[in-house]
């Protein structure tokens, strides 16, 4: 593999931040008169003016996604959902009713349960075939092969995996579920190509994985007093009325806060590595290598910087935020090697024809 000090940034982002905003006054205002229908076109705005500012070798992207497919795509993902829902509640009558078991009538309901968890998992792998078949580079478009079921499946066994063993497999996890990923995508003719070893990044995940138990440690006897006087035994009830049931409260308000954004800080070192690992090891065809320059220290500064922006400016300091991911993603992703865009096919996959109605029904809705 060619040393990092080889490779050359692989893209340039010339955003500006005027006009992100522009962008996202327009969404707010719009999606207060829709009650929030407009999201859907809103996500595709941010897209199709981020995708346009970023270039690779001289030449910038372009996304051909609209608000429209969004928008089917949800609609299809609450139909399924609602009908499966249904379909599970009728069945788990029907056997009820014959079996007279109401163990054996809870088994519909257990198996919805399941296949939504599934469906959720999955839902990441299809949202990812999505954004890449609406990718365009010189003409050229992404494609993605491979079910988004099984890739549910193994996300949910893998999951279940790193639970057992309290979170030590976590970075092989990590490692098998980023090759389903990355493997299944092309673009253009060419496949993209990723083979990680979890070893590489385990001595970190150890580190950071001692460094939270310790965090949790001194917190705990921080705020100690504060948390068994919320316990119901060893002293009269606290009332809501009460001054001091109010302190209680903010302090163990304060320990979740503390606990969960130090957790977040301290994993920095381990989301550090495992970025290099996955990106350092990344090919697309034989043409291209990537890699990435991210360290702890970038990446803690990053989000650090963001939360303050969020907090301080309550929400408004959005586009400041994607402004600054998308200066940090050009600046630490890197690539070795030259695409002859001449030599490049078109893809053979065929795009889907609705995008990302599971994530945005299930999850966050993913970038942007």
């Amino acid at each position: 593999m060619n040393p990092l000090d080889q490779k050359q940034p692989l893209l340039t982002y010339d955003g500006k931040l005027g006009e992100l905003y522009g962008i996202f006054i327009k969404n707010v205002l719009l999606q207060i008169l829709t009650l929030g229908i407009y999201r859907f076109w809103a996500t595709t705005n941010n897209r199709r003016y981020i995708w346009s500012r970023m270039r690779f070798q001289d030449e910038r992207f372009e996304y051909t996604g609209t608000g429209g497919e969004l928008f089917k795509g949800f609609l299809l993902a609450i139909a399924i959902i609602f009908g499966a829902i249904v379909g599970a509640v009728v069945l788990s009558m029907i056997v009820r009713a014959v079996t007279r078991s109401a163990a054996l009538g809870a088994l519909p309901i257990l198996a919805l349960y399941l296949a939504i968890a599934v469906i959720a998992a999955g839902a990441f792998f299809s949202a990812q075939r999505y954004r890449l078949s609406r990718t365009r580079w010189c003409g050229i478009r992404g494609g993605m092969t491979g079910s988004s079921w099984a890739y549910g499946v193994y996300a949910l066994l893998f999951g279940l995996l790193s639970i057992v063993t309290f979170g030590q497999m976590a970075p092989w996890v990590s490692m098998r579920l980023a090759e389903r990923r990355i493997n299944a995508s092309s673009f253009g003719s060419l496949p993209f190509h990723f083979e990680g070893r979890a070893r590489a990044v385990y001595g970190v995940f150890v580190g950071t994985f001692v460094g939270m138990i310790v965090l949790l440690a001194v917190l705990l006897m921080v705020f100690l007093k504060s948390i068994m006087a919320l316990l119901p035994f060893g002293h009269a009830p606290l009332k809501t009325n009460d001054p001091a049931a109010l302190g209680v409260l903010g302090s163990v308000f304060l320990f979740y806060l503390l606990l969960i954004v130090g957790t977040l800080l301290i994993r920095c070192f381990y989301l550090a590595a495992l970025t290099r690992h996955i990106t350092g090891n990344t090919t697309l065809g034989t043409q291209l290598r990537f890699g990435s320059s991210v360290t702890a220290g970038r990446l803690l500064g990053m989000l650090l910087g963001n939360l303050a922006i969020i907090i301080v400016t309550l929400g408004w300091g959005l586009p400041i935020v994607i402004h600054r991911w998308m200066r940090f993603a050009a600046e630490t992703l890197q690539v070795s090697g030259h695409l002859d865009p001449q030599t490049l096919g078109q893809s053979d996959q065929q795009p889907s024809l609705t995008g990302e109605g599971m994530l945005n029904l299930l999850d966050h809705g993913g970038a942007f």
